[in-house]
């Protein structure tokens, strides 16, 4: 069996994006995502957030739409860099390469929802 590195996840953009170029010109676009994954009256108060990023022609198209706040359906694969700091420091960093982002409209399909109940 092939091993599958697959997520889907939703959540809200915390900050806006940060958008780079790599040495061959193509874009990059960076930005952390919380996510949605606790419950409603939830005594957690820690957030959950993962850094996403963005490559190529789908960075660029995003980077001129994506904004603080904005709810997004994000699909992509794990992928997790190494590297040591100028003091010797080992670090690591997991994040979500994306390859599709989508808008997440939740308020608005539960308004309409709200209004044909009060009208049946």
């Amino acid at each position: 069996m092939t091993p599958t590195n697959r997520v889907i996840l939703t959540g809200r953009v915390t900050r806006p994006p940060l958008r780079s170029f790599r040495p061959d010109g193509s874009c990059v676009l960076q930005f952390p995502l919380e996510l949605n994954d606790q419950e409603p009256g939830s005594a957690r108060s820690g957030r959950n957030r993962i850094d996403i990023v963005v490559f190529g022609k789908l960075a660029e198209i995003e980077s001129n739409r994506l904004q603080n706040g904005q709810q997004l359906r994000v699909e992509g694969h794990l992928k997790q860099r190494h590297w040591q700091t100028p003091e010797g420091r080992d670090r690591t960093r997991t994040e979500v390469i994306a390859t599709d982002l989508r808008t997440v409209d939740t308020s608005n399909s539960t308004a309409r929802g709200e209004e044909n109940e009060k009208t049946c």
